[in-house]
This record gives structure tokens, C-alpha cells and sequence, in this order.
């Protein structure tokens, strides 16, 4: 193998005119591919025979006006400036700046050219030494490795490319799939309710056109009573104005005829108006539910609260009778902790058995006079619940609903503050009580409690309110 040097020496030799012995100088190539500085070949051209040949072969050409090769006269410049500095280093090396000799080794360690008297020092008396030459060739060898490496990771970054863009293209479709699925289930559930909604209609449409059926015959039943009513009215007028003898003869005859009469009976019309649960409609507001408990520093003296903060009766002063006609100050009252400026929720109330009470929702201040509540009136074994706004309790309610006074009554309370709605659920039956003409909400509300201070009964019940878990 051929060292440095003689390389490059080889590769300066092509750079120089035959003629002068000198580097190219606006040189120019003849036909048979062969080059001379311009100067030269028009010199050598004048003295020679015509026709013209080639200096270098002799070969004979026609033409005369050869064209300057611009690119061979840079690489010309070039070769004579890098043969300045082959000349001041031999063999591409270096010198020493302290022994002034070639550095023709390479310190591993300092990763540096050194030259022989360097390698003897001290200084790298520990250190690996190699000649330029074999460190440059271990070099290429791992820069070769290095490649190699590069190229096989470049190999397996296309190879997971691929994979991910298989993956890419899988989810897509996967999400495209799954759209038209929900979809499809969406419009099926659309479908369901519709059914379901018709079929609750057409049920309370039913009901309805039996109602006012009955309660036509019923008024007709009333109606023609009163004209029997009327018309006997006149018969006995006309027989109070008979003689004497005559009245006295006809007297039981008349009494026997009215008498029928006057003790016929119409029977009542019973109206069935079933409240009609809607499928999966708790199921949907329970995903709203809230965790909701009494805040002590709001409830009233008397107020009683239990350790978990989920369950209150009144252990004050008792008055003597309630007043089902009478104001929030027949009760005790207390706010829950949480409050709300958005979004909805849903919690659930238990009443014990013969508990008078009010809950709902009001501002964040119990004094406030925006006030949404359901309230209960107990009579007989019924409770009849007056659905106020506005503290306004001794005002004419516009609906009541009569339920079976039933030991451990739950009613669900929805809060939809966007939407400006409180509505009132029977948890066991599943079907909405009632739900306020929508509002517009502003500032925080809080969960509302109360019961009666007024004596129910004289035995020793505990009457009592409590928040479900």
C-alpha cells in the first residue's frame, strides 16, 4: 500500500505542464485529452511544423484555438497550495513545538499527534501510543462499526415506523367503527324512549278519556237527580195546596214516593292518574349525586346533628300544636356545607315516620329570601307537600301532592343550575313530584333543611331528617 506522501506526490504530478515542468496556468486540453498551460502550448505550437501535434504523444489535430479549461486551472491553484504545505509537513505531519520533530504517533489518551521524543516523556509514559497512520485506521474501523449501527437502528426506527403507522391506521378505522356504533346505539335508545314516551302518552291519554268519561255520566247521574229533585218539588207544592181531606187521604203515598228519592245515593267516581316512573331516568340522575351534609355552624338552637354530619331532629323547646297554615318560624332550620355555582346535583332525603318538615335549596344564607322547598303537612295517613318559592309560605300553593304517610320516605332533590331547574322525585317509584318553573340562577346555593318545632303526638317517636349516603 502506497504511504501518504507517495500519494500525494501522485496526485501533484497531474497538475503539472509537460512543457514547463511547473503547475497548469490557464491550461487547455488538446483532442487526445492532453493538458499544457496556454503559454506554453501557443509557444510550442509557433516553433513546431504544421500540422500541430501533441507535445506529450505527438498526436496530429486539425484545430487550433483550443478553449482555457477553467476547472482544471482551479484544481491547478489548489494543488500548488496544498504542495506548500506537503512541503513544509512531509507526509501530512506536523512538527513538535518542543523537539521540533515530525509528529509521526498519536497519544490515545490525550487524543493528540506527538512525536517520538514526546512518547518517551513522562508525560505519556502510561499512555497508549499508536502510529497516525494505525490510529487513524482504528479509527475508521469504529466509525465503520458506528455506521454499521447507525444503519441498523435507522433500520428497525422505519421497521417501528411502519408499525406505528399500521397503529395509526388501525385506530382510525377503529374510531370511525366505534362512532357509527355509538351512533347507531344512540338512535336506538332514541328509538326505545320514543316508544316508550308514545306508549306513557297514549296511557295517560287513556286515563284521561276515562276520567272525563266518568266524570261526564257523573254530572249527568247529578244532573238528571236534579231535575227528579225539581220535579217532585213541584208535585208536592201542588199537594200542600189541596184540600184538607185530600192531602190527609194522599199523605203516605207522597212520603213513600219521595222517600226514594231523597235517599238515592251516587256513587263517587273514583280518577286513577297514576304517576308513571320513566325507564332509567333515576338511573341517569343518580350519576349526579353528591355527597351533602349539614353544616353546624348554620342550624338553629335546638337543632340537633349527628356525628357524620347526615342526620338532624329537634330536641328544643316543643310548642303546643302545629300550624300547618304557619311560617319558617314554626321551624327549625340548618344549611348544608356544600354550595353550588354550576354544573348538577342530586341528593336524597329520608323522613321518618309523622315528620314535618321542609327541604330544598335557597342562596348561600338562610336569611336570604330566595327560597325553593318542598314542604309537608300531615293529615290523616297522608302527607300532602306544598312545592313555595320565595319564603313565601302562607301564600296560596298552586299544586299539593297527597302521598301515603309510609315510614321512611325518600325524596330526591335535582339541581340543574345552567338550566335554572329544582325538581322533587319519589325515589322509591321513581317518577318526578315536581319541578319549579325554570329560573335564573346567580351566585351560589346551598342545600336547605328544617323541621317543625310544634308537638306532633305525645309519644316518644324520633322525628327526624336525614341525608342518604
Amino acid at each position: 500500500m502506497a504511504s501518504t506522501s507517495e500519494l500525494i506526490q501522485d496526485f501533484h504530478k497531474e497538475f503539472i505542464c509537460s512543457i514547463c515542468r511547473e503547475y497548469f496556468t490557464n491550461p487547455v486540453t488538446t483532442e487526445c485529452g492532453h493538458s499544457f498551460c496556454q503559454s506554453c502550448l501557443s509557444s510550442s505550437w509557433q516553433q513546431g511544423p504544421t500540422p500541430f501535434s501533441c507535445p506529450e504523444c505527438r498526436s496530429v489535430s486539425q484545430i487550433q484555438n483550443f478553449q482555457v479549461n477553467v476547472q482544471l486551472g482551479k484544481l491547478a491553484a489548489f494543488a500548488k497550495e496544498l504542495g506548500s504545505y506537503c512541503f513544509q509537513y512531509p507526509d501530512g505531519h506536523g512538527k513538535c513545538e518542543v523537539h521540533q520533530e515530525l509528529e509521526k504517533l498519536f497519544c490515545d489518551d490525550d487524543q493528540r499527534p506527538i512525536c517520538v521524543s514526546c512518547s518517551q516523556s513522562q508525560e505519556h509514559e502510561a499512555h497508549t501510543i499508536f502510529c497516525i497512520d494505525e490510529a487513524a485506521e482504528n479509527f475508521r474501523k469504529q466509525l465503520h462499526g458506528t455506521v454499521t449501527t447507525l444503519w441498523r437502528e435507522t433500520k428497525n426506527t422505519m421497521r417501528q415506523l411502519a408499525i406505528e403507522k399500521a397503529k395509526l391506521a388501525f385506530v382510525q378505522k377503529e374510531e370511525e367503527i366505534q362512532k357509527r356504533h355509538v351512533l347507531s346505539e344512540f338512535q336506538k335508545l332514541k328509538r326505545f324512549l320514543k316508544e316508550e314516551k308514545d306508549a306513557f302518552l297514549s296511557k295517560f291519554e287513556a286515563e284521561t278519556t276515562a276520567n272525563l268519561e266518568g266524570m261526564r255520566k257523573r254530572m249527568n247521574t247529578w244532573f238528571v237527580h236534579s231535575l227528579e229533585l225539581r220535579r217532585r218539588s213541584r208535585e208536592l207544592e201542588k199537594e200542600c195546596k189541596k184540600p184538607d181531606l185530600d192531602l190527609l187521604l194522599d199523605v203516605k203515598e207522597v212520603l213513600s214516593r219521595n222517600e226514594s228519592v231523597l235517599q238515592k245515593e251516587i256513587e263517587p267516581f273514583p280518577m286513577r292518574m297514576a304517576a308513571i316512573s320513566i325507564t332509567g331516568l333515576m338511573k341517569k340522575i343518580f350519576r349526579f349525586k353528591v355527597n351533602i351534609t349539614l353544616d353546624c355552624n348554620t342550624a338553629d338552637p335546638g337543632i340537633i346533628i349527628s356525628e357524620d354530619m347526615k342526620s338532624m331532629r329537634y330536641g328544643g323547646i316543643q310548642e303546643e300544636a302545629p300550624d300547618n297554615n304557619g311560617g319558617l318560624a314554626d321551624f327549625a332550620q340548618v344549611l348544608g356545607t356544600q354550595s353550588f355555582i354550576s354544573g348538577r346535583h342530586y341528593w336524597e332525603v329520608e323522613i321518618s315516620n309523622n315528620t314535618l318538615c321542609c327541604f330544598g335549596i335557597c342562596k348561600k344564607s338562610k336569611e336570604s329570601q330566595d327560597l325553593f322547598i318542598f314542604r309537608n303537612v300531615l293529615k290523616g295517613n297522608y302527607y300532602i307537600f306544598y312545592p313555595t318559592s320565595h319564603l313565601n309560605l302562607c301564600s296560596q300553593v298552586h299544586s299539593s301532592y297527597c302521598l301515603v304517610n309510609v315510614s321512611k320516605l325518600k325524596i330526591g332533590i335535582f339541581l340543574d343550575y345552567e338550566r335554572g331547574e329544582i325538581s322533587f322525585y319519589h325515589v322509591k317509584n321513581g317518577y318526578l313530584i315536581f319541578t319549579f318553573p325554570a329560573t335564573s340562577f346567580s351566585g351560589p346555593l346551598q342545600p336547605f333543611f328544617s323541621l317543625s318545632k310544634k308537638v306532633l303526638t305525645n309519644d316518644s317517636n324520633d322525628y327526624s331528617l336525614t341525608i342518604c349516603s
